[in-house]
């Protein structure tokens, strides 16, 4: 009987590259970031296959709210949310107040530079800062920022450009510009709203912007960014009447739109494309239409805030329904309201003192919380209110309140808020320039419409922590007016104090590897990422635990801890230590 040939090891032989993209892809759905590093030395097969795949699918799937939808480098926006993540988690923040640096500020609408920055003293207690920016990520590992914000009747803004230079480290360029229109006086035409319009793409230099004044002007205003160029404008009609607050709903296809609060109790509605030189509103509310207490006892109008293409918010007070939702239609917004909301429910009756159960109430911010890459429900979104809860409502839930978020120790009101995505949400608090930050997945905080019901939550301590922007030459009791970043996946978050904006970057100044896209490693010298050492503030904080203990937490310098400093708090950054 002749023997059966053996088949030959090298034909029979099978590795990971050769197995089905299918199973390929389940995979490495578990494996870790380092794993997937791993991996992806093995062979020049399945380098290509996680370069091209496997990153992506791993920013999609672990970081289902904070992942962008596109990218230009998956495997550089996985690393950026990985190590972003873990420097959320042990609360690395490295802070510092920007101004316009001395020397070549393009001043409008001059259209010169001057070589110190003027600034503004016409307010009592200093200017009230409103934030925006906006990052581009360009081709080759390059990202722009434009950043913007009010100080008094000027526009201040900061381009940034920052490019990963691969043996060389990182390269950064700054450019600074402040426009004020001729003639404004501080105080009576300070910014009130303001937003950043996207760039029009490729090496465009000019900063677009909408700006509205307590004086009531409101303009498109569009800076060249070349010296002796002349600003372009075109106005919103506003009648005269002061802009207290705005929200933008930009559109690349059709028209935008931009609702705009004047006076007390007027929202009005702005469509507008780019061939009007004059834009009147198409619709307008009056939040008291039908009220018939007297004008003293009827509620004035805080903010505005598109929560979708769909529907249009309103935070009121002092009522005992301070949030009202209108429908966007094709003629503009409903005249009436589709939802109102209470922001008191059964579960903060039982777990507040009296004091935070009033009946009247006011909501100050209000904010969408974004979708995620599984979902994009537009029907999610937080509210901050005068007793100093945070509360989330679901348009799609009958409850109107389906979560609360409140720091036991400290009941002062809330003036602004900024989601990190659905993982956790920033707290900008009336006194004190205290930052609180609460976490919207862990325990009592996790929340999806299907759950069960509100009095069922445990009130176990969670991760939620405060922190106080200390700033040595300001006045301690401020408000956090404004908080603003490009994305939930960007490093830099903005704070807006009285009379300051606060830079935080959110990574681990002594991490041996941080985000090569972002930041630098620091070795030792007088300088960190372009900072000055003397720069970064030395934060304080402390742990919201729910019996009102805390754990008071002081950050230390960029040299290390000085000799008087308590022992280092585990898991957090090392510049953390107990007070």
């Amino acid at each position: 009987m002749a023997r059966r040939k053996r088949p030959s090891r090298e034909k029979k032989a099978s590795n990971l590259a050769s197995l089905p993209p299918e199973l390929l892809d389940a995979i490495t759905s578990y494996l870790p970031a380092s794993a997937l590093y791993n991996v992806s030395l093995a062979s020049k097969a399945l380098a290509t296959y996680i370069s091209t795949y496997a990153w992506k699918a791993l920013a999609q799937s672990r970081f289902p709210s904070t992942c962008p939808s596109t990218s230009t480098s998956w495997p550089g926006t996985a690393r950026t949310l990985c190590t972003l993540s873990k420097a959320w988690d042990r609360r690395a923040i490295v802070a510092r107040v920007i101004e316009p640096k001395e020397g070549g500020i393009l001043v409008w609408p001059a259209g010169k530079r001057e070589e110190k920055w003027r600034k503004p003293r016409g307010q009592t207690i200093g200017f009230t800062p409103v934030i925006d920016v906006k990052e581009v990520e360009r081709q080759g590992a390059t990202r722009e920022e434009t950043l913007v914000w009010s100080a008094g009747a000027q526009v201040v803004v900061r381009k940034r450009l920052w490019k990963e230079d691969e043996g060389r480290g990182r390269a950064e360029k700054v450019a600074w510009e402040c426009y004020a229109p001729a003639g404004a006086s501080e105080g009576r035409d300070d910014v009130t709203a303001l937003h950043l319009l996207d760039s029009q793409g490729g090496q465009d230099s000019r900063v677009r912007c909408i700006a509205g004044t307590a004086a009531g002007k409101l303009e498109e205003v569009n800076l060249p960014g070349k010296v002796g160029a002349t600003v372009e404008k075109r106005s919103f009609v506003t009648d005269g009447e002061s802009v207290r607050s705005s929200s933008l709903l930009q559109s690349t296809t059709g028209s935008s739109l931009l609702a705009a609060q004047l006076g007390d109790t007027s929202i009005r509605l702005y469509a507008f494309g780019d061939s009007q030189a004059t834009i009147t509103a198409n619709s307008k509310i009056d939040i008291n239409a039908g009220h018939t207490a007297s004008a003293k006892q009827q509620p004035r109008a805080w903010s505005v805030r598109f929560l979708s293409d769909t529907h249009l918010a309103v935070g009121t007070g002092p009522s005992t329904h301070p949030i009202s939702v209108y429908e966007l239609l094709p003629t503009g917004v409903s005249t009436t309201h589709v939802r109102h909301f209470t922001v008191v429910d059964t579960f903060e009756r039982l777990a507040s003192p009296p004091a935070s159960s009033k009946t009247l109430n006011s909501v100050y911010p209000i904010i969408p919380l974004p979708a995620t890459t599984t979902a994009s429900h537009p029907s999610l979104f937080l509210s901050g209110a005068y007793d100093g809860w945070v509360r989330m409502h679901d348009l799609r839930s009958s409850h109107d309140v389906v979560r609360s978020y409140i720091d036991p120790t400290d009941d002062s009101g809330i003036y602004s808020l900024l989601a990190r995505g659905q993982e956790s949400v920033i707290v900008g608090a009336n006194s004190q320039s205290r930052l609180k930050i609460f976490d919207l997945r862990m325990g009592m905080k996790g929340y999806h419409y299907l759950d069960g019901q509100v009095e069922e939550q445990s009130t176990e301590i969670t991760s939620d922590h405060a922190l106080f922007l200390r700033v040595l030459d300001h006045r301690k009791d401020s408000a956090v007016y404004n908080l603003a970043s490009a994305s939930p996946s960007c490093p830099h978050v903005y704070a807006g104090i009285s009379a300051r904006v606060l830079e935080l970057a959110i990574t681990e100044a002594w991490h041996p590897k941080p985000d090569p896209v972002y930041f630098e490693k620091f070795r030792g010298g007088k300088t960190w990422n372009g900072w000055r050492a003397g720069e970064v503030l030395e934060l304080a904080g402390y742990e919201i635990e729910s019996q009102a203990r805390q754990r008071l937490m002081v950050q230390s310098g960029l040299h290390g801890r000085p000799a008087s400093a308590g022992m280092s708090i585990g898991g957090l950054d090392e510049r953390w230590w107990v007070k």
